[in-house]
């Protein structure tokens, strides 16, 4: 797909999708209750309907006699909070995904759920998916897991504890990585009337039963990112992100305070989030993404498109999303003349080079690496470069299926 640049300056309003966050949590509690959830604005992303389809085969399948597959495709979230609903779930069952799926360590979560009494075996390599699966009812008790390479093994293990026979008291380890998506699991089974206890590392969890109650899915402010870049790189911008509150149950809404740095500013009106351009960059530009890891893609065009400096910390466990995040973009910001450099583990110099020249007929390419979050943060830079090329455009839809239409709508970037 080329896209150019039509104009730079923008005014706009937007309407994101519904988090898919919330929206896979929500699914995996009413698929634990047994109950008939009342959940509306529902995401639409690829991740969610997949794992609605999911769990309908898995309720059809429950008392099949040989293993049933269960294709999760490249979604992780979808790996791993389906493993402990399997485990949990009467049947046999074989859990697979794409090679870049297997290529995703789960062995973190799969000892946590055996030392928990659950039958789970490696099929390929130790460690990576795909696994066999004997579901039973478990009886639960205590264990730990680590929060090193993604805090949805901890959400996988706490949305099963209130089904299981003793519940869970469960030690988190390590690098306490991605803490907001925890509490926002937690957040969420309480709603549902889950009974938590918390005590610094260890989270338990009452063997009772979820309760209904009615949820209305917020917008994503994970892909708000997108938006806020395209402010930060117009000579003049503000946008109105529809129904976005900065009351959320989400993490990535600090993204207010990464983009303040960025010349962005952030306010809430009535019907939604409105940002707009100051161009007031700050002078040293920090980043910590232990908690925000998603926002890594979305920063670092920014920053780039601005031709700014800028260190980046927390970035430990990029390597095991949907592509080698920190790779891909050390290949794809060097296209416009940027460093991305590793100085320690975690911590990445970003360095531009000379200043983006504006061009109408040198195209580049960009390769996405079938993710979603790249796409959409190479696309802005249209705007600073005059035109580019994105492949594999359709990566979109696995967060956000109705992001193109939402960027052509606003007429700063065009398809050619």
């Amino acid at each position: 797909m080329i896209l150019r640049s039509n104009s730079e300056q923008i005014k706009a309003q937007v309407y994101l999708p519904g988090s898919k966050s919330i929206s896979n949590r929500a699914l995996m509690i009413g698929a634990y209750s047994d109950l008939d959830m009342s959940i509306a604005g529902l995401s639409r992303a690829d991740d969610t309907l997949m794992l609605q389809r999911n769990l309908d085969f898995i309720r059809n399948c429950s008392e099949s006699s040989i293993p049933m597959v269960i294709d999760c495709g490249n979604a992780g979230t979808v790996f791993r909070f389906l493993l402990s609903y399997l485990a949990s779930t009467p049947g046999q069952w074989m859990l697979t995904g794409t090679i870049r799926m297997k290529a995703r360590p789960v062995a973190d979560l799969v000892t946590s759920l055996r030392i928990l009494g659950a039958e789970i075996y490696y099929v390929e390599e130790e460690g990576f998916p795909p696994v066999r699966i004997i579901g039973k009812q478990l009886p639960g008790g205590k264990t730990s897991v680590s929060m090193e390479k993604s805090s949805q093994f901890a959400s996988s293990l706490l949305m099963a504890a209130p089904v299981w026979n003793y519940g869970l008291e469960l030690e988190l380890t390590d690098n306490l990585s991605s803490m907001p998506y925890l509490e926002m699991t937690l957040r969420l089974m309480e709603r549902f009337g889950a009974k938590i206890k918390r005590a610094e590392r260890i989270i338990s969890v009452l063997p009772l039963s979820y309760k209904k109650a009615p949820l209305i899915v917020e917008p994503d402010w994970s892909s708000a990112a997108f938006w806020y870049e395209l402010v930060a790189l117009s000579e003049q911008g503000e946008i109105l992100m529809k129904d976005l509150l900065l009351d959320s149950l989400q993490g990535d809404r600090m993204m207010t305070e990464m983009f303040s740095q960025l010349g962005v500013e952030t306010f809430q009106e009535p019907d939604g989030i409105l940002i707009f351009k100051t161009g007031k960059i700050a002078k040293e530009i920090n980043f910590d993404l232990q908690d925000y890891p998603d926002m890594l893609p979305a920063l670092v065009a920014t920053c780039c498109g601005l031709g700014k400096e800028a260190h980046f910390t927390g970035l430990e466990n990029l390597q095991y999303k949907e592509s080698d995040r920190t790779a891909a973009l050390q290949k794809q910001m060097a296209k416009i003349g940027c460093s991305f450099e590793k100085i320690t583990a975690g911590h990445y110099h970003l360095k531009p080079g000379k200043s983006i020249e504006k061009s109408t007929d040198t195209v580049i390419r960009f390769e996405t690496y079938s993710d979603h979050r790249m796409a959409m943060a190479f696309a802005p830079l249209a705007m600073k470069l005059g035109v580019l090329e994105i492949e594999n455009p359709e990566a979109v839809e696995k967060s956000y299926p109705n992001y193109w239409d939402e960027l052509f709508a606003t007429s700063v970037i065009i398809k050619e």
